[in-house]
């Protein structure tokens, strides 16, 4: 991945801002809700200086990988399993069976 504007770079998951909502769980608690992420952390990919890939890991050896459009448009192919979560996510939402 070497040349100018490739990367990559960690970040620990902090539910509700650094936590794709899909995997945010709230839990009411004493003085207002607690949030959790069901992800441990990130990896954020750059490709010529732009978000390529975002995967979401976790303690338990699951990840899932959110491709942005840019990627999906170079690959051609991808696992949509983050697209998948999210659009059943949405519809939950929609349907009202989950929280905001």
């Amino acid at each position: 991945m070497g040349g100018t504007g490739n990367s990559a770079e960690h970040q620990w998951s902090a539910a509700p801002t650094n936590c794709p909502p899909q995997y945010t769980r709230t839990i009411d608690g004493p003085s207002g809700p607690i949030y959790r992420c069901d992800y441990s952390g990130s990896i954020s990919v750059t490709v010529n200086g732009r978000l390529f890939t975002k995967t979401w890991w976790g303690d338990s050896g699951d990840s899932v990988t959110q491709f942005t459009e840019s990627a999906k448009a170079t690959l051609g192919r991808w696992d949509t399993r983050f697209d998948d979560e999210y659009t059943d996510w949405l519809a939950r939402q929609a349907a009202g069976t989950i929280p905001d």
